[in-house]
């Protein structure tokens, strides 16, 4: 094949003629930092609004079945990539049940633990969390990667009010659906 055939695609000497480099290299650095910026709220667990102390507010909140508990308080606390996340609740009879877990929001399954789960957990053994947007994220509890309970957590825009929904099946086979409300502390 002639020489003169080929298309030579390398830029000419002076083809950038007239632009000033430090203008270019000056986008190219506001570009990176706002491609950083937006990014911030998908890594790290410290930038999600969840985390906190939270009340549940019983008279906003729907238990199918019920009855509701007298109390719940819920700790999500950030610990690096992950949530660590804490319930304690007082049932109707004033008996304490509650749960943790320490989970990364990548769909992949982790521990749990507690002492005593709430009847509707059925002896769940793992939970797993996706995010859903930057205010939200959704949870499957696993017994034997089976999953026998699914939720939604989402955070109000002004980071006040926390809403958790939860679908799934009671050891007694009742079908449970819960919508609960939650007060910052």
């Amino acid at each position: 094949m002639p020489e003169s055939s080929l298309v030579d695609i390398r830029p000419k000497r002076n083809q950038f003629k007239g632009i000033d480099r430090g203008k270019v290299r000056h986008m190219k650095l506001l570009i990176w930092v706002f491609a950083v910026v937006a990014l911030l709220p998908v890594f790290g667990a410290e930038n999600n609004p969840a985390v906190g102390t939270w009340k549940l507010d019983i008279e906003k909140s729907k238990f199918s079945p019920g009855p509701p508990p007298k109390s719940a308080t819920l700790v999500i606390e950030a610990q690096g990539e992950s949530l660590k996340t804490t319930y304690e609740e007082v049932e109707s009879d004033d008996s304490h049940v509650g749960y943790a877990y320490t989970a990364t929001l990548d769909g992949k399954d982790y521990p749990l633990a507690g002492t005593s789960e709430p009847d509707r957990l059925r002896g769940a053994d793992t939970v797993s969390l996706r995010r859903d947007s930057s205010r939200a994220y959704g949870g499957m509890f696993k017994k034997a990667g089976q999953v026998l309970m699914t939720d939604m957590t989402s955070v109000s825009k002004d980071g006040k009010t926390l809403k958790l929904t939860v679908n799934g099946v009671d050891s007694k086979g009742q079908r449970v659906t819960l919508t609960t409300v939650w007060d910052k502390q």
